[in-house]
C-alpha cells in the first residue's frame, strides 16, 4: 500500500477517502480469497489513474471512483443465491454509500454503477467507466489466481497485452 503514497498527486485525491471512518471498514473485509477489500479497491484505483491520466482523461475522479467502487457492506445472506444477489447489485450499493459520505460528480457516479458490467445491466456511458471496469476484471483475476494458486496468469496477460495495445 505505501506505493499509493509515494504518488504525492494520487495520494492527495485520495486521502479524504481513505482516513474516512466507514469507509476504513473495508479494509476488514476478506475479498478474493486472501486480501481485503481495501487491497483490492486501491489496485484498481490506482492502475485505472495511471492509465486515465496517460489517456489524458478525468484521472481524479477515475482515482476516487475506482476507490469506491466496492464501498458496501457484505450481506449476511451466505447461501449462493445471497450471493450471487451481492455480486449482481453490490455496484447500487456502493453507489448509495458513496453518496452518503462523500460528494460524487455523475462521471464518478457511471464508473461505480458500471463497474461490474456485463455482469449487471448498465452499460458503462464514458471512457474512464470502460477502464476502471477493465481494470477491476484485470485485477480481480490477477488476485484469484495468486489465492488459489493456479496459474490463471495467462488470462491476466491477455488482458495487459490487450491493455498495452490499446494504449499505443
Amino acid at each position: 500500500m505505501e506505493k499509493y503514497r509515494m504518488n504525492l498527486e494520487y495520494y492527495h485525491f485520495i486521502e479524504d477517502i481513505l482516513e474516512h471512518k466507514e469507509f476504513s471498514r473495508i479494509g476488514d473485509i476478506q475479498q478474493h480469497g486472501g486480501i481485503t477489500r481495501l487491497e483490492h479497491s486501491l489496485r484498481v484505483s490506482y492502475y485505472s489513474y495511471l492509465i486515465a491520466r496517460r489517456l489524458g482523461l478525468h484521472y481524479k475522479e477515475v482515482a476516487r471512483a475506482g476507490l469506491l467502487h466496492d464501498f458496501f457492506e457484505n450481506s449476511k445472506d451466505t447461501s449462493k443465491k445471497g450471493k450471487l444477489i451481492q455480486f449482481v447489485s453490490h455496484p447500487k450499493d456502493a453507489v448509495e454509500n458513496a453518496k452518503t459520505y462523500f460528494d460524487i460528480s455523475p462521471l464518478e457516479e457511471d464508473i461505480i454503477k458500471c463497474h461490474m458490467f456485463p455482469s449487471n445491466p448498465f452499460a458503462p456511458r464514458y471512457l474512464e467507466s470502460w477502464i476502471v471496469n477493465f481494470v477491476d476484471k484485470t485485477v480481480a483475476t490477477y488476485e484469484f489466481s495468486k489465492s488459489f494458486q493456479y496459474k490463471f496468469s495467462y488470462l491476466t496477460n491477455f488482458y495487459i497485452i490487450l491493455l498495452f495495445n490499446f494504449l499505443k
